[in-house]
């Protein structure tokens, strides 16, 4: 019997390039990835801090519109507290 060698046309491997290679792209991917959490972490700010600024613009407006109310009408505002200052006593204590 005569021995073959099946690995005498292989070219031999380099494990430390393959392990710097394979270590390279892993770091891409995982800069990619931050660079993606970034970009999507800044879009929620973005979005939420334009939602706070119309929300106050909202209440501002509407505040503005309450207070000259209760200006124009003081009797309906002292009124309208004293009904709902009932409706909360008598919906706190059950006494329907």
């Amino acid at each position: 019997m005569t021995a073959t060698d099946t690995n005498t046309h292989a070219q031999p491997t380099d494990h430390k390039s393959t392990k710097a290679s394979a270590s390279d792209k892993l770091r891409e991917t995982v800069s990619d990835a931050q660079d993606s959490m970034n970009q999507a972490a800044q879009s929620v700010r973005d979005g939420a801090s334009n939602a706070v600024q119309t929300g106050s613009d909202y209440v501002q407006t509407y505040q503005g519109e309450f207070d000259s109310a209760v200006r124009r009408n003081p009797t309906l505002a002292v009124l309208g507290a004293m009904g709902v200052g009932l409706v909360l006593g008598l919906a706190l204590t059950k006494r329907y």
